[in-house]
Order: structure tokens, then C-alpha cells, then sequence
């Protein structure tokens, strides 16, 4: 598995990830979240800031090679304060719109987390699984784009603020056809 960091004060990860595929079916990514994803972002005054229920992006896919942030099916992760565990949440710009939801899946820093999308052309679907400790939990939701080249979602931080400190998964991706 490759690490992928995101430096304190940036959004980015590095390595990069610039990989494309056609008409993917099915995509598959195992993460692990290290210890230093138990971030918390404070106010001025010390206080946790109400930026700590954003989502950050943890992996996906966009079918508009203009904007990530058109036609994408993305996996958002963010850090519990309360329970200690990382959440896992399906993320989607469909049709021009921003569609998120509640967590799907909360996870231990350590613990390998098999993600996958899979795309189903014929019914203009996405269906999310996020599999960890025998715990598995599925979403779908429609699209309407004819789009079939696909990059991939980097892991990235943000929201509005950039890391408070370093955070870095352990992540490899395959397409599955």
C-alpha cells in the first residue's frame, strides 16, 4: 500500500494520483487511516470549530474531465472528537448539484477499510460498499451524465480549513473489470 500525506497548513496529498480508465464497472480502494487522522480544528479562542463536521475527501471518482466537482461519486471522511473514530460517508456532485449524506460507516485509525464504487451504465447508478470488520454498508444514488472517461479522486483535506496537522492514509486502488 502507498501512504499518501497531507502536510500541516495544505489540502493536498502527495503522492499525486493521476490515473484514468474508461467506462470503469467497478472500483476498488483498501485504506488504512493512521494514527495522525485524529485531527481537530480549533476557533481562535481554543475552541473546537464548527468546521470539524466537514467533510474531507478520502477517494472517488469524476467523470467530467472540466471539474472535479461535476458528475463525481466521492467517499468523504472525517474525524469523531466524541467517539474517537473516523466516518465514512458517501459525497456526490450530480446534475450540478452537491449531495451529501449522513455517515454511512465509522471506523478505528489502524483498521483496513475496503471501499468500492460500482457503476451501473444500463441504470445510470452508483453503488458505494464500505466493508470493515465483517461490518458492511451500501448506498446508491442516480446520475444522469453519458460521461465514460473517469479519474480518480485524490485523498484531500477540506472543507474551507487545511490540515491542522499532518494526516496520512495508507491507500491502493484497482479497477476491477
Amino acid at each position: 500500500m502507498e501512504t499518501y500525506t497531507i502536510a500541516e497548513g495544505n489540502h493536498f496529498s502527495f503522492p499525486r494520483l493521476f490515473k484514468f480508465t474508461f467506462q470503469p464497472r467497478e472500483i476498488a480502494w483498501k485504506v488504512i487511516f493512521n494514527e495522525d487522522c485524529n485531527y481537530v480544528l480549533r476557533t481562535e479562542t481554543g475552541e473546537v470549530s464548527v468546521d470539524q463536521k466537514d467533510w474531507n475527501k478520502l477517494c472517488g471518482s469524476f467523470f467530467s474531465l472540466l471539474s472535479t466537482r461535476n458528475d463525481t461519486a466521492m467517499i468523504g471522511w472525517r474525524y469523531n472528537i466524541e467517539e474517537d473514530l473516523i466516518e465514512l460517508a458517501p459525497y456526490y456532485h450530480v446534475s450540478g448539484s452537491r449531495d451529501m449524506f449522513p455517515p454511512l460507516l465509522s471506523v478505528k485509525r489502524g483498521k483496513l477499510v475496503e471501499v468500492r464504487l460500482y457503476v451501473d451504465w444500463d441504470e445510470k447508478t452508483y453503488r458505494w460498499t464500505l466493508t470493515s470488520e465483517e461490518v458492511t454498508q451500501e448506498h446508491e444514488m442516480k446520475f444522469s451524465h453519458n460521461w465514460k472517461l473517469s479519474g480518480f479522486i485524490n485523498f484531500y483535506f477540506g472543507g474551507n480549513m487545511p490540515a491542522p496537522q499532518q494526516v496520512s492514509v495508507q491507500m491502493e486502488v484497482e479497477v476491477v473489470e
